[in-house]
């Protein structure tokens, strides 16, 4: 009778600890992807929105469990002159996807499976003007 109790616990134990692994894991690849993100944007690579978001869609599609297809992606930068970006102004770079969910009963996921990172970083050299990305 106790191994038929014991049994159910057990498994919903394993799949919520496989479950915050996966989350744990594409919280992981996030932070990793925004911080790659904003050192390219801090350095002028990728100055159109269309090439920026598809470097990183691709790099959220070696996530474990993400979905790149589903991600909000925006840059904007915070400028001294508002009509150019210059060396020393900064850089907002945010990365929100849905990383997978076991949906296993009574362990909630973070935030409903949902990866989002912010990353802010010092423009330190701009080759053309970038786009604003919102």
């Amino acid at each position: 009778m106790e191994f038929a109790l014991t049994l159910p616990l057990l498994l919903i134990l394993v799949l919520g600890i496989i479950q915050y692994g996966l989350y744990f894991a594409a919280r992981q690849g996030g932070s990793d992807i925004s911080r790659d993100a904003a050192r390219r944007a801090a350095v002028g690579e990728s100055a159109d929105c269309a090439s920026f978001r598809a470097a990183v869609k691709s790099n959220i599609g070696g996530v474990v469990g993400a979905s790149p297809d589903d991600a909000v992606i925006t840059r904007s930068y915070t400028r001294a002159d508002p009509a150019l970006v210059q060396v020393g102004d900064t850089v907002t770079v945010k990365v929100a996807f849905d990383s997978h969910d076991l949906h296993v009963p009574f362990v909630p996921t973070p935030g409903n499976a949902r990866v989002e990172t912010t990353v802010i970083a010092r423009v330190e050299y701009v080759p053309t003007q970038p786009e604003t990305c919102g």
